[in-house]
């Protein structure tokens, strides 16, 4: 229906003017690339490119694709981004020749700067490092050539981000600084705050966790501009929230929860739901590492409520694994840690990160407490290679900024005239960065292989002491079986005897005196002593209730499961009609109440009887089953049926019939409902709660 909607938004789009219809489509693709609705997004960018004023005026249409390109980023489809991008470069280059352009060279020069500082985003994003530091730093060039202090800033905050992921620590700092002297300059103090935390992040990374959170203090130094606008405060949070998370690494943890409360604090309805599950997760984490279990918990739970409504799934995949590794260590909830741990290995399998061996590590500590240890083994195996592929990923990209370091000073060596000194140096750098990586990685084979023969041994213990426990088990439960046919052949003899015993003495009272009493009822009343006759008219109602009380058993030492099966499978023996029951697994885990259960029993079996008495059914079913939290009892015969619309007939007499059937589902705070036809049989639908 949405679709449809946004379609017939679209034609009526098209009927307006040229000018307005161009204004309104690029006014509508801004906004849905800024909220995040891609769909639509794309629907629109489809419509303008076929606009006239698109084909004809090659600046707008340069204007268009850029912005939709750099969406196409923030969408996540990079590949896509980047073969527009080459194309939009392209294309300004090429217009840049024409010397019919030669006013608008500021303008395409502008668009080439940008596409290649969108480039390099979308590289970034891509992790392909070395091409985006490349890119990056031609954008830079670009910009400072332009002299546009506000693009040329994010140039080098991007390029900052790119060299720390490459381990060239000190090109970071300085392309963050340079960025940072800018923005304070320009007063853009949002931009400046993102600055500073990226700085205490890369201090954070290299152990400096003093510095890191000296500098991340910074961005409360700022001036406080448009401090009630929305942007603000969700900044605001935001720098909190890194804050917080500095404070916590460097285990601080009283002051980063004092932090956080703050943040919770600060917090509003219509601040993103992502945001709130990033600050709620942080509180849960630091206090579970105060000790606060309670309040880990209620915070957790909070951060969950935001799930479905955030796009984050980095966030969502560490929030779920925090939630299940609380859950499996400081509870017994063990499938349910389970699940919320499985779930964000999901996610890391996908996307590998340095959580990844830490899940799965998890997941296999679990796996072995449910004695699935060839899983669990697995699972370690497998955590040893994420361990591995990232070390490699590791060295990798540690490698790249090494050479990237040494190209830098190749070209100093040449400047200077010392190219042999230079090619020396090379290779001995090169030679201790592969000794240290070999040492490394050799390190953390020992670890692993000493790791896994630890956790072999582990296992061999437990598969001992398990084998052990088996025999034991096995020898209890044989006892057990044998106790427990005993005690069913004794049940179904007490039940049987008491039933018939029962049975034939409310047979009696029912059929015999009841109906003496009723004919002296009558004749009462036709010679005329009504005191007497309305004596006789309580006793025979005292009989007749006293008879269906003595013709159902109660049972306070069986389960329902046990006494629904029971019955049923005495009413499978009946040759006057076939039934068929079926009775859910799951009721054997239900807590019903001797009194409940016993209340169930006495409306199945007047329902029974009564359906064998006058239904005239050839064949009946009985289904039992239990969903959302209530027990389902459906009741359907093949017999002669009746008007559902006036039950109280040959099918329910009155007394003991429908009347009771109220009763005893009203004690229960149960329902049922009738459906049936004359000729066409009768269903029983009953309902009641857990």
């Amino acid at each position: 229906m949405k679709q449809i909607v946004f379609f017939i938004f679209l034609c009526l789009t098209t009927q307006l003017t040229a000018g307005e219809k161009g204004h309104n489509l690029t006014d509508l693709l801004q906004s849905f690339g800024d909220n995040g609705e891609y769909a639509q997004m794309d629907s629109i960018y489809r419509l303008i490119t076929r606009e006239s004023r698109y084909s004809q005026d090659k600046l707008y249409a340069l204007n268009i694709d850029l912005d939709y390109a750099r969406f196409l980023n923030q969408k996540g489809d990079c590949e896509k981004a980047c073969t527009l991008l080459t194309q939009i470069r392209r294309k300004a280059t090429t217009l840049e020749k024409l010397q019919e352009n030669r006013p608008l060279h500021p303008m395409l020069q502008t668009i080439e700067a940008l596409a290649t500082y969108e480039t390099a985003y979308g590289q970034w994003q891509a992790n392909h490092l070395s091409e985006a530091r490349g890119t990056a730093t031609e954008a830079v060039k670009l910009l400072e050539q332009l002299k546009d202090s506000a693009n040329l800033a994010e140039a080098y905050n991007l390029s900052g981000v790119i060299h720390r992921k490459l381990f060239m620590f000190d090109d970071a700092i300085t392309l963050y600084e340079k960025a940072l002297a800018i923005t304070e300059n320009l007063q853009n103090y949002n931009l400046a705050s993102i600055i500073v935390s990226n700085i205490s992040i890369l201090y954070n990374e290299i152990g400096k966790n003093d510095e890191a959170i000296q500098v991340s203090r910074k961005m409360f130094t700022y001036p406080q501009t448009d401090t009630l606008t929305l942007d603000y405060r969700i900044g605001e949070v935001n720098r909190l929230c890194n804050h917080a998370i500095l404070l916590a690494n460097n285990h601080q943890f009283n002051n980063a929860l004092d932090t956080l409360q703050l943040v919770d604090q600060k917090l509003q309805p219509e601040m993103p739901d992502g945001l709130k599950l990033l600050a709620y997760t942080q509180y849960a984490r630091v206090a579970r590492d105060l000790g606060k279990s309670s309040q880990a918990f209620q915070y957790y739970q909070k951060a969950m409520s935001y799930k479905a409504t955030t796009r984050n799934k980095a966030n969502i995949a560490n929030l779920e694994y925090l939630y299940g590794y609380m859950l499996f260590h400081d509870t017994d909830s063990l499938l349910q840690a389970r699940h919320y741990i499985m779930e964000a290995a999901d996610f890391a399998r996908k996307n590998p990160s340095g959580l990844l061996p830490k899940i799965l590590l998890t997941l296999a500590e679990i796996e072995a407490k449910r004695h699935e240890n060839q899983l669990s083994y697995q699972l370690v195996l497998e955590a040893y290679k994420a361990n591995e592929e990232l070390n490699n990923q590791y060295f990798h990209n540690r490698l790249s900024g090494f050479e990237a370091e040494l190209d830098l000073k190749e070209k100093n060596l040449q400047i200077a005239g010392i190219n042999e000194k230079r090619a020396e140096e090379k290779a001995a750098y090169l030679s201790r960065t592969y000794t240290i990586g070999s040492i490394l990685v050799l390190l953390v084979l020992l670890l692993v292989i000493l790791i896994i023969s630890m956790h072999k041994r582990k296992i061999a213990f437990n598969l001992k002491q398990l084998k052990l426990e088996k025999e034991i088990k096995d020898r209890e439960m044989q006892s057990q079986l044998l106790l427990t046919d005993m005690h069913k052949k004794m049940t179904e003899q007490y039940i049987c005897g008491l039933e018939d015993s029962n049975n034939r003495i409310s047979k009696e009272l029912h059929d015999g005196v009841c109906n003496d009493l009723l004919a002296i009822e009558l004749e009462m009343q036709q010679t005329g002593p009504s005191t007497l006759s309305f004596q006789l008219e309580q006793v025979r109602e005292a009989l007749r209730n006293l008879s269906h009380q003595l013709a159902t058993p109660i049972f306070r030492n069986f389960s329902l499961y046990q006494v629904l099966t029971l019955y049923t499978d005495k009413l499978k023996t009946l040759e006057s009609i076939h039934i068929e029951c079926y009775i859910e697994e799951n009721i054997k885990q239900l807590s019903f109440s001797p009194e409940r259960t016993q209340e169930v029993y006495r409306i199945l079996q007047e329902v029974i009887s009564n359906l064998i008495k006058h239904a005239d059914a050839k064949n009946a079913y009985i289904t039992v089953t239990y969903e959302f939290q209530q027990i389902n009892l459906l009741i359907e015969d093949d017999g002669k049926g009746f008007d559902s619309e006036n039950p109280v007939n040959d099918s329910f007499p009155t007394g003991l019939g429908l009347k009771n059937i109220k009763e005893r589902c009203s004690k229960l705070q149960g329902s049922y409902e009738i459906q049936s036809k004359k000729g066409h049989g009768t269903i029983i639908h009953f309902k009641f709660p857990v």
